[in-house]
């Protein structure tokens, strides 16, 4: 079976000869010194431009041997365009928001426009789908966009914000409205140059009881909105929704998606029963970062044997991950029949 076939078969809960082995992209990336050091695509460089990018996230594809290629190679991107500074890193650290737009809520709405996709980096993502397409033809792509509770988390403090909804309960939909339009015309594009899946990366969804009100099921809304104009498109959609208690995993039920990627406290066996769709498990960040490869494959064996139909790694890893802790998660898909 060919590895779209295995993806896409995995995603619409068949059974499948091996579990798949996924390097989404985004915030859940397989970038790690050795790739950068063996193929010498540059840093911070690759982020800015659609060839390397391609070339970085196709060498990545081949020596980590996982079963998709992920673009873009951070989760930044939308934030940076409507007008958060983001630290785009170096060689030992990956792009990450630093500060909030520096424009009031209501000029970040009106920027808030699909015309975005002609500016900051995302010209250079849609060219690296477009070439990833080109330089591996069945190679099934995951195109990452960061979701609608995550995105207004990295525009305005969540204390300002809670003070908005206070003066103007109508503020929240009007400016998830403008984001929502901006993120379905982004996955659009992105699907159009050739991703399979939409991951949609939902960190800011544990956030809520922090608030007075709950972000992730305001926004449940628009993230169905999103997920329609994927469907249509032709392609598949995973949420991924960061934190470890099952009230996220309830909060999913009335999200419209193909699966349903949560981090490694989350039963996978549990998440299925409650949402009844293909549940993407992994194993815990500190195993993979200070483990041994043993310890990585008997965890990515058990998320399995627990429910989950396909394995990632987990969210947030750096570059110094050690190589051949993720090597075993892809070994663990070809050696052991689970």
């Amino acid at each position: 079976m060919e590895r779209r076939e295995l993806v896409l078969a995995a995603l619409k809960g068949e059974p499948t000869p091996r579990f798949p082995v996924l390097g989404p992209g985004g915030l859940i990336n397989v970038v790690t010194r050795e790739v950068l050091e063996r193929f010498r695509v540059p840093l911070p460089a690759a982020h800015y431009s659609g060839v390397m990018m391609a070339e970085l996230a196709v060498a990545c594809y081949d020596m980590v041997g996982f079963d998709n290629i992920g673009l873009p190679l951070c989760l930044t991107v939308e934030a940076e365009v409507l007008g958060a500074r983001v630290n785009i890193g170096d060689a030992t650290a990956l792009p990450r928001i630093v500060a909030f737009p520096e424009i009031s809520p209501e000029e970040i709405i009106a920027n808030a426009l699909p015309a975005l996709l002609n500016h900051g980096r995302i010209p250079q993502v849609l060219r690296a789908m477009e070439l990833v397409h080109e330089m591996r033809p069945s190679a099934p792509i995951i195109g990452n966009v960061a979701g609608p509770a995550t995105l207004v988390s990295s525009l305005i403090r969540l204390t300002a914000l809670m003070e908005l909804v206070k003066k103007d309960p109508g503020f929240l939909d009007r400016l998830l409205e403008g984001l929502i339009s901006f993120l379905c015309a982004y996955a659009e594009a992105m699907v159009e140059r050739g991703a399979d899946i939409i991951m949609i990366h939902e960190p800011a969804a544990r956030t809520g009881s922090y608030l007075g009100f709950d972000l992730f099921t305001n926004v449940l809304p628009y993230l169905n909105e999103l997920g329609r104009y994927v469907h249509l498109g032709g392609a598949k959609l995973i949420l991924h929704v960061c934190g470890g208690r099952m009230e996220q995993v309830k909060m999913c039920r009335e999200a419209v998606m193909d699966a349903y990627s949560f981090e490694a406290e989350v039963d996978p066996a549990e998440a299925h029963r409650i949402l009844g769709k293909p549940i993407v498990g992994t194993v815990p960040a500190s195993l993979v970062h200070y483990f041994p490869p043993e310890m990585v494959l008997e965890e990515t064996l058990l998320a399995v044997r627990r429910g989950a139909s396909m394995v990632t790694p987990p969210c947030g890893l750096g570059l110094d991950t050690p190589f051949q802790n993720l090597r075993i998660m892809k070994e663990a898909s070809h050696r052991f029949r689970v």
